[in-house]
């Protein structure tokens, strides 16, 4: 029989391990965007302002600021303004890792 200490750790490691996943979910659901997952692509490699994406992805400048604000809101990427001008590049260095494991894993191929 656990005892109510041990059951009372428990729970709170399910908790833990509950609020670990959500966080994780609310970051995979804005990766779950093809414009998003564009977005990171390009941006790993170095970092890239709103016309040079909306320029790569042909997107409107509003569009690629909305998907932006969502990866930023986040903690997916990072701004710097430079003059007029906000670039973006990737807040953790691991997200090319992330990206190259999720196309080997699904079997994507890359077009680059």
């Amino acid at each position: 029989m656990a005892t109510t200490e041990t059951a009372a750790r428990g729970g709170k490691e399910r908790r833990e391990d509950l609020a670990c996943c959500e966080q994780m979910a609310t970051v995979f659901r804005a990766l779950g965007n093809p414009t998003r997952i564009g977005i990171l692509r390009r941006i790993v490699d170095g970092e890239m302002c709103v016309s040079e994406l909306r320029d790569e992805l042909e997107c409107s400048q509003p569009n690629i600021s909305q998907h932006l604000g969502v990866l930023r809101d986040r903690g997916v990427v990072v701004s710097q303004r430079d003059g007029a001008r906000v670039c973006y590049r990737p807040a953790h260095s691991g997200l090319a890792d992330l990206l190259e494991l999720a196309a080997m894993i699904f079997h994507v191929e890359d077009p680059h």
